[in-house]
């Protein structure tokens, strides 16, 4: 397999010093062909070089890494975030199966994010009709939207659908059942934990380990050891005793 060629977009000199010592040294295989500073250095230096990997950091003066994905029509490389901050966007970053380094990261922590990449190059499907990353730039667009829609993948690309619509969430494994309004469902893979890490800001709340609902669709609670909550499809979800008090004090805001 030839060399993976990379670019480090970040705004503090010595992060781009030590991830480049880090790559020379310790991760044979990794090219890096350029770095930059900023947003606009970075942009140019993509669209000249035209790399595999981006290593970009996420938060920089005057635009993010986010605000340098968005100027893309379409992606044509992979990306590995790296951020000494855990906000709201490593959410929407960990629900779309996407790597990313908490600075300061271990050389391990690198090999391991290069080890996903090539794992993922190597399985990359010819056909495949969207990409994480082009998932995750569009939940991360909408998401922000006064009319909040949420992007799920599925094996013929992407279901755009409000958040609005979701009645409830419902774990199998490592997949999520999800159930709309007009009582239809759809099976998505992605664990019920990072719907829930995704769609807590936007009035959901996990009742039970393998509930997640919208408050917006609950029409009213039935009283018990942890009780039931009836949503507006006129299903009754169990919530788990331990998270009855927090789930009352949420759903008496609503």
């Amino acid at each position: 397999m030839s060399d993976i060629k990379a670019i480090i977009v970040d705004d503090e000199q010595h992060c781009i010093d030590a991830l480049q010592t880090m790559l020379l040294k310790k991760c044979p295989g990794v090219q890096v062909i350029g770095a930059a500073n900023s947003v606009r250095e970075g942009r140019e230096l993509i669209d000249e070089l035209q790399p595999d990997l981006v290593f970009l950091d996420v938060e920089m003066p005057h635009q993010n890494g986010f605000e340098l994905l968005r100027q893309y029509e379409k992606v044509t490389f992979d990306v590995i975030f790296t951020t000494a901050y855990e906000q709201y966007a490593l959410k929407a970053i960990k629900f779309n199966a996407l790597d990313y380094l908490l600075k300061p990261f271990s050389v391990k922590e690198l090999q391991d994010a290069l080890d996903k990449f090539r794992e993922k190059q190597q399985n990359k499907s010819k056909d495949q009709s969207v990409s994480p990353l082009e998932v995750f730039l569009q939940n991360m667009k909408t998401l922000q939207q006064t009319h909040k829609k949420i992007a799920l993948p599925t094996i013929n690309g992407l279901v755009f659908m409000p958040v609005q619509n979701i009645v409830r969430c419902e774990s199998t494994g490592n997949y999520t059942k999800i159930f709309f309004t007009d009582k239809k469902n759809l099976m998505v893979s992605r664990p019920l934990k990072e719907f829930e890490e995704l769609l807590t800001d936007v009035d959901f709340f996990r009742v039970h380990n393998s509930h997640l609902i919208n408050l917006q669709q609950m029409q009213s609670y039935i009283q018990g050891e942890g009780g039931f909550a009836l949503m507006s499809d006129g299903t009754q979800v169990e919530v788990s005793r331990r998270r009855k008090a927090e789930f009352l004090k949420k759903a008496m805001q609503f």
